[in-house]
């Protein structure tokens, strides 16, 4: 263990981690994966929000409202909040962690929504944390799921219990990259089940995902345990897309 670990010393050393945003050397130990000036460029999810999917408003009124789509299509979660805007230098880190398994990199920034203030969560109303499933095929073809990294490091600082195997991705489906919200919406239709309804039933869930983009998974996800008997379903995710 010791000489594992002086290993991993010396490779700090010899070879330092770059920043993911300009490639400046970061100095070594310190856990970092932005130098100071691209750290001061990230965006975070701020200002008036929708009530329910938490998308941003451009214009920025004095008070949060419901959005359009929400007004239009059903929720099954109470809400959906996410630490940063998808873009740029995080949707740099998010593809780093995710496709290029870099898990450090998913650590760090687990580390960053873990501590994160949600003020209209209040974890304590929440007895369990589940994690967007992958298809088996897809975690074999990763290697892991990045929600359950994300999940774990909210378990370790809200002291909620995570169930990685409760809900079920029982078909699977092609990469939702690129496809619009109805292509979405039809592709993940009936893709989830939840094995034992008994653990899901009158539980309020928070629900871990990496990206919030047109919300079709999540939204997938929630119903399916509210059909199970689940309470209310909250949904966290890392980073989300932000519609100018």
């Amino acid at each position: 263990m010791i000489f594992s670990e002086a290993l991993n010393d010396l490779s700090e050393v010899l070879f330092p981690p770059r920043c993911l945003g300009c490639a400046e050397i970061l100095h070594p130990f310190n856990r970092q994966i932005f130098c100071p000036a691209c750290n001061d460029k990230i965006k975070f999810i701020t200002g008036s929000l929708c009530l329910t999917c938490g998308t941003t408003f451009s214009d920025s009124p004095a008070q949060s409202h419901l959005c359009g789509d929400c007004l239009e299509n059903k929720k099954y979660f109470s809400h959906a909040r996410a630490v940063f805007c998808y873009e740029t230098f995080m949707l740099n880190a998010i593809h780093q962690f995710k496709y290029k398994r870099n898990i450090s990199i998913g650590e760090t920034l687990a580390s960053f929504m873990a501590d994160f203030s949600f003020p209209d969560i209040d974890f304590a109303d929440y007895s369990l944390i589940i994690p967007v499933p992958l298809h088996i095929k897809r975690l074999r073809e990763r290697g892991f799921n990045q929600s359950l990294i994300l999940a774990n490091a909210l378990k370790k600082r809200r002291r909620i219990p995570v169930n990685f195997s409760l809900l079920k991705r029982r078909k699977f489906t092609l990469t939702q990259t690129g496809s619009n919200r109805k292509e979405r919406k039809q592709n993940i239709q009936g893709a989830f089940e939840v094995r034992d309804k008994k653990m899901a039933a009158g539980k309020n869930i928070i629900l871990i995902d990496d990206v919030y983009t047109t919300g079709a998974t999540i939204n997938e996800c929630a119903k399916t345990l509210v059909k199970a008997g689940a309470g209310k379903v909250a949904v966290l995710t890392l980073a989300r897309v932000v519609h100018h």
